[in-house]
């Protein structure tokens, strides 16, 4: 139990790390330091930068599927995914642009995000009465997630905030 609390603060201190400075900064050192850890106390965990950023991955993974769980129910997995209140924290984007950056040198690390996908595209086709349009829905929102984690989004904060909860609507009815 104690080592999932360090490994865990690792992780946080990561997560801090990319989101006061920048992925270009995200290094085992940088996140000792941010943990108050020595480094070798940050290998012990994490043996490479690769598996720190797989850690990323799946604590950003885990905190969608919480949020998810949190805001609907399993009737309806798309409206919960598309509610209003499924946004990514200011951490979780900088961490998202550490991912990319990293997965273009090392493409194995979004395996476990092509799985949770791939999870649930499955869930959505199998639980909707009209499957082509929840996946059409659901590409919308990530396309608009996506163009916030390259922080090229054209739409004001209104109009994205305006369109996701159309997004969000229309869930319900499909």
């Amino acid at each position: 139990m104690r080592s999932n609390n360090k490994r865990d603060q690792i992780l946080e201190a990561a997560l801090r790390v990319v989101e006061e400075k920048g992925a270009n900064h995200l290094t085992i050192d940088a996140v000792a330091a941010c943990a108050n850890f020595s480094k070798g106390g940050v290998l012990y965990h994490f043996p490479s930068k690769k598996a720190l950023l797989s850690g990323m991955l799946d604590c950003l993974i885990e905190a969608n599927e919480k949020r998810i769980n949190a805001l609907g129910n399993s009737d309806n997995i798309l409206a919960a995914y598309l509610h209003k209140e499924n946004q990514m924290t200011a951490a979780e984007r900088r961490a998202s642009q550490a991912l990319l950056a990293a997965a273009a040198e090392d493409p194995e690390l979004l395996i476990p995000a092509k799985d949770y996908m791939k999870r649930l595209v499955n869930e959505i086709s199998q639980s909707s009465q009209k499957p082509t349009e929840a996946l059409t829905l659901l590409l919308a929102r990530e396309g608009i997630r996506f163009l916030d984690i390259l922080e090229i989004n054209p739409m004001s904060s209104k109009q994205t905030r305006e369109v996701v909860e159309q997004l969000s609507q229309r869930a319900q009815e499909v």
